[in-house]
């Protein structure tokens, strides 16, 4: 038993430098030229002339030639610039000819052009070579009027011509491919005029002027734009050494490719979890398809469908998207970086999108020019700080993975065939040594599949998980799915199906199929100093890798002037072979080497540009420490270090096998190395962490001195790896440990909250005396409605229903839309908005009740241990709800009005009948309302779209006692009866009226509920609405409605969905005290009912292996229900 000491910290520095002195990133090679980063931008409406914005785009290109200074204002562009520092101005916004005036002096004229023909793009390529602006002939007299001169007239000439007679002006590395004769020609315009590309159309991609185009093209020009026909275009550039990045939607790109990045460089957050293989599961990995896309990833893409879905948080998903906008728009691409999320429920990774640097068919271009072109993508990967290449080719192709994989950057390919909608390979993997090239096998696109039919062909797969069988790559088509539909399928999937993110998917591949053992590193510690000998250090990093070029200058001219500086490298790397390895170390100056002890290179004092070798024997899987240290003098900086072996293919040491201990964190519980709280800790929520989990943050096994925990929070200490051996449960700071000192190797954190608030509420803000209201009213029952404060209403969008989940851990429900508070987009940071949305519980959906002085209490989020508060501290109506972090603030702190009873009902079944008599059934299901507005449609699949009928039957408990007015609109015919009285009766055909009827109920009563309803032709729509005194009007909510003539051990597994095939274990059974319990979830909520339904354990949530005591029961059976994942599982065990 050991005791440590605090010891000195080093201060961690992780942005060293201000954007002012940053340039946008670029690759040697790269087609985007640069020119200067803008401090100001004049912003134009988009409500300009056609033929205005016609020679705005050249206008914009020509000045950005010198630096941008004109941003449209589109696709959210001008927040995105002003976010990033740059300054704005709407003097010209609406004003495109003072806009021309204000730069008349700068251009040396005119080209007329017709508003929108091949004219129109012949004065586009010519004014970026001209430093002039296309002006259409509807517009020339403002250009007159501007004092500019006409340099040239091209009203009758076409692309043909000027590349016959201008065709040397052109830059030869980037042309574009784009329609002049419909609206597209508003965009690209700017940067082929600032790129001095020649723009052309043709209708056929091999015709003579597309030929003449592509032979005068370096190889590997990149082509902007969109040519006539996928396939077609594709394979033509594929053919002629270049390739494509659909883009003739894309405005901005002149302005957009010369802001740098708002931090320094790129990088996607680490995975949280430590990768696992489970065995006996099928393991999927979804990816959207189309990330080549540039003008879909500059804005158009980010909605709620795709990029900001709010529930991207909540699923492991992979997202293409084109390396080249980190040049493009590094603005934009640092939004996807940073809009990819990590969370306990759910991890985005982006990945290369089609085929690499653009889209082209990798076995059309011919194979010389294939391996530059990976070379080039290579330095792509690095910089977009991507891994894995996916690739569309032509389906006769070898598919041969080589140039690809033989590139230090990339680690797999996701490779498609063109044909049979991205499956013709079927899953197939080929590999270049360890490296492997992963078919697609499914796909969810459009009518070919939808999440149901994927889902059931998905539980029948192979489960072998040694086999390439056993992993299917989907692909999710992006224009006709969403998120939501892969959350739907994955809803659908058994348990022996497990969907897993891109980088996981890879790694269990080369483990399971290929037989290594694949790091999951972080890569190293980089202390920075001045002076060539370590002389002073000045600040900490953590580099993924070893492979650094400063250029001609220091990585930081701050703090460690520009030359005359030193880095050391440290932590241990893990081989994956027992081999021999040589380790090469390329760099400008001196470098030393130390691996396990050994100094394996020893050249620090050897100034000049020199690759320095060393050799030594290690095992695979074993980590040793590693040291390298650098020097450099003036002149260029740079240094990297490769390893190779017999097995190993020559490579920079991927950060995947260096491993170092993290940056301190803290959280909700925070484990401390010593005592006092001193020296290395790291912070933990809720969740259960292995021995190989508190690695991933920094802690190692048995050195554990001190706990600080949250208030809300327990820890459960366990002394073996695996929540295995002795265990000690904390509940309040510890700042040593006693006989738990050094012993600590797996923990379970748990909410501590309060239990017993279960139940319906209005909740009053202490602060502003307002109430916690759903924006909208009653109206407001859509996704993304806000939380606000409201004076109290007592109406149903001011009422909550908490629902234990256990530990004191609630989800929040208003009682109108049956919708959950929700921290918006899985929001992490102070100010966050709450708002309601669809229960996927999730841990942003989830919160702690705690108590508070005097009797309030506060909620805190699961996710992101944060309270529920106010914005800006406000005391007004309609602030809005947000989630800080807890400071004492008083706008945190809510007090409980107790409600009338909310039910637990599940809606009514609904029977659906061909015929307005109830003819022929055709099916039934369960309907949570009566709220449906089918259009011209059929009401449901399976029924024909006129002459139908439909007849509820169920159980409806009204919450007050009173007389009840009860509302059906509908088209057409409708009856209804409460308690066996008929309370509405107008079945006849007419439309879009509102009847009523009333009848007198006492609260908590479940009544008899039958409502009849038939279509005859044309539009179809019913809704059933009611209201008393003390209810005011709304649709009858789910929770008052009940579905009969379930059995009592029935009525128990209906409250939530069911899956029988769920794989649950319990254990032993019978038993008399401790339930083991196993599923395939990272928690579950567990409850207990007995045989006739009554609730007789509160609710808990658990991890998989926990144990659930009932000592406490009588003797008998009872039913354990067990939700995880939006699945329940209702199992029956024996007490005795």
């Amino acid at each position: 038993m050991k005791t440590r000491y605090l010891l000195p910290l080093v201060i961690m520095l992780s942005v060293l430098s201000t954007q002012a002195q940053r340039k946008p990133p670029r690759v040697a090679g790269s087609p985007f030229t640069l020119s200067a980063v803008p401090d100001s931008l004049f912003i134009t409406s988009e409500n300009m002339s056609n033929s205005e914005k016609v020679a705005l785009q050249t206008l914009q290109g020509v000045i950005a030639q010198t630096k941008p200074e004109i941003l449209r204002d589109t696709y959210g562009h001008r927040a995105l610039v002003e976010n990033a520092g740059i300054k704005t101005n709407t003097t010209y916004y609406n004003n495109f000819a003072g806009l021309l005036a204000h730069y008349a002096n700068r251009l040396a004229g005119y080209i007329l052009c017709n508003p929108k023909d091949k004219s129109t793009n012949a004065a586009i390529s010519l004014a970026g070579v001209m430093n002039a602006v296309a002006i259409p002939t509807d517009i020339e007299q403002e250009a007159i009027s501007a004092g500019l001169t006409k340099l040239l007239d091209v009203t009758t000439h076409d692309e043909a011509w000027v590349l016959a007679n201008y065709g040397s002006l052109f830059n030869k590395n980037v042309a574009t491919y784009q329609q002049s004769s419909d609206d597209r020609v508003y965009f690209m315009g700017d940067f082929s005029t600032y790129s001095k590309a020649f723009q052309f159309w043709s209708d056929t991609v091999n015709g003579t002027l597309a030929s003449n185009v592509y032979n005068r093209m370096n190889k590997g020009a990149a082509y902007f734009g969109w040519g006539p026909s996928e396939y077609n275009t594709v394979e033509q550039l594929s053919l002629h050494s270049s390739l494509i990045l659909p883009s003739d939607w894309a405005p901005n790109m002149s302005a957009l490719s010369q802001i740098p990045p708002k931090k320094d460089g790129f990088q996607q957050k680490p995975a949280i979890k430590p990768y696992e293989v489970v065995p006996n599961v099928h393991t999927v990995c979804f990816v959207i398809t189309d990330g080549d896309n540039l003008q879909w990833l500059l804005g158009t893409s980010d909605n709620t469908g795709n990029w900001a879905n709010p529930n991207r948080g909540h699923v492991n998903l992979g997202w293409t998207i084109s390396p080249s906008l980190s040049e493009a728009a590094p603005l934009m691409y640092e939004k996807y970086v940073d809009n990819c999320l990590t969370t306990p429920d759910g991890r985005n990774v982006l990945i290369a999108a089609p085929s690499g640097r653009g889209y082209f068919f990798p076995g059309r271009m011919p194979d010389a020019d294939l391996t530059t072109e990976c070379n080039l993508l290579n330095k792509y990967m690095k910089q977009a700080d991507l891994r894995i290449v996916n690739i569309i080719d032509a389906d006769d192709s070898d598919n041969d993975p080589t140039p690809y994989l033989k590139q230090d950057n990339i680690d797999a390919l996701f490779y498609y065939s063109y044909g049979a909608n991205y499956r013709g390979r079927n899953g197939q993997i080929d590999w270049y040594k360890d490296k492997p090239s992963i078919g697609g096998r499914y796909t969810l696109w459009g009518t070919l599949s939808s999440p149901a039919s994927l889902a059931t062909t998905l539980n029948a797969a192979s489960t072998d998980i040694n086999s390439q069988d056993g992993y299917s790559l989907i692909s999710v088509h992006v224009w006709d799915r969403s998120v939501d539909d892969v959350i739907d399928c994955i809803k659908r999937l058994n348990s022996n199906v497990r969907v897993v993110a891109p980088d996981e998917f890879v790694w269990l591949i080369r483990k399971n199929i290929k037989g290594i053992n694949p790091g999951q590193g972080n890569g190293l510690r980089a202390d920075f100093y001045s002076g060539y000998h370590q002389d002073t250090m000045k600040y900490t990093l953590f580099n993924q890798n070893i492979d650094a070029d400063w250029a001609n200058v220091s990585p930081n001219s701050q703090y460690l002037g520009y030359n005359n500086f030193s880095v050391k490298w440290s932590g241990q790397i893990q081989p994956l072979y027992s081999e021999t390895y040589t380790f090469s170390c390329y760099a400008d100056d001196g470098v030393k080497l130390i691996v396990n002890g050994q100094t394996i290179i020893n050249d620090y004092e050897t100034q000049g540009a020199y690759t320095r070798t060393g050799t030594i024997a290690l095992t695979a899987g074993q980590k040793y420490n590693i040291e390298l240290q650098y020097g450099e003098g003036a002149g260029d900086a740079f240094c990297h270090l490769s390893w190779e072996s017999t097995s190993q293919s020559k490579q920079i040491v991927p950060a995947a096998q260096l491993f170092s201990r993290p940056d301190t964190s803290s959280g909700p519980v925070s484990l401390y190395q010593d005592v006092n709280y001193g020296g290395f800790h790291a912070g933990f929520n809720i969740g259960a962490y292995k021995l190989s989990g508190l690695n991933l943050k920094g802690i190692n096994n048995d050195e554990v001195t001190a706990v600080k925990i949250a208030k809300g929070y327990q820890a459960v200490l366990y002394l073996n790896d695996d929540f295995g051996g002795d265990s000690v449960v904390l509940t309040r700071d510890t700042s040593f440990l006693n006989s738990w000192n050094d012993k600590l190797s797996s923990l379970r954190v748990r909410a501590n909250g309060v239990t017993t608030l279960a139940g319906s509420y209005t909740l009053r803000n202490v602060k502003s005396n307002y109430y916690m209201d759903v924006r909208g009213g009653v109206g407001g029952v859509g996704n993304g409605a806000s939380l606000q404060l409201w004076t109290p209403t007592g109406a149903a969008n001011q009422t909550f229903t908490l629902k234990h989940m256990g530990d004191g851990i609630y989800s929040i429900t208003a009682y109108h839309s049956a919708k959950v508070l929700d921290v918006a987009n899985s929001g992490t940071a102070d100010n966050a908005y709450i708002w309601q949305y669809t229960d996927q519980h999730a841990s942003n959906q989830q919160f702690i009740a705690v108590a508070a002085d005097s009797g309030y209490y506060q909620f805190i989020n699961v996710l992101s241990g944060k309270v529920i508060s106010i914005e800006n501290e406000s005391t007004a109506a309609e602030a809005r709800l947000v989630q800080r972090a807890d400071t004492g603030q008083l706008s945190s702190r809510w007090q409980l009005y107790k409600g009338a009873t909310v039910g637990n009902g599940n809606g009514l079944t609904g029977n659906y009948y061909n015929g307005m008599n109830f003819d022929t059934l055709k099916f039934s299901r369960i309907d949570p309302t009566i709220n449906f507005d089918w259009g011209e449609g059929a009401a449901a699949p399976g029924l024909t779209i006129d002459h139908t009928s439909i007849r509820w039957t169920g159980k409806i408990e009204p919450r007050y006692t009173g007389t009840y007015t009860f509302y059906i609109t509908s088209d057409n015919g409708r009856r209804l009866w409460i308690n066996n009285q008929l309370v509405i009766d107008k079945w006849i055909n007419d439309w879009d009226i509102e009847y009523s009827g009333t009848i007198a109920l006492t609260a908590g009563q479940q009544y008899d509920f039958k409502m009849e309803y038939f279509e005859d032709y044309g539009g179809a729509n019913a809704k059933l609405s009611w209201s008393s005194d003390a209810q005011v009007k709304e649709i009858i909510p789910v929770n008052q409605l009940y579905t009969t003539g379930l059995s009592s051990i029935a009525r128990v597994a209906a409250l939530q969905p069911t899956t029988a095939n769920t794989k649950v274990i319990i254990y032993p059974n019978p038993t008399s005290n401790d339930v083991h319990l196993q599923f395939n979830a990272q928690q579950a909520r567990v409850t207990v009912f007995d045989l006739v339904g009554r609730q007789v354990m509160a609710p808990r949530v658990v991890q998989s292996g926990e144990t659930l005591n009932i000592s406490a029961l009588p003797q008998g059976a009872y039913l354990i229900s067990i939700d995880a994942n939006g699945k329940r599982t209702t199992k029956t065990i024996v007490k005795k």
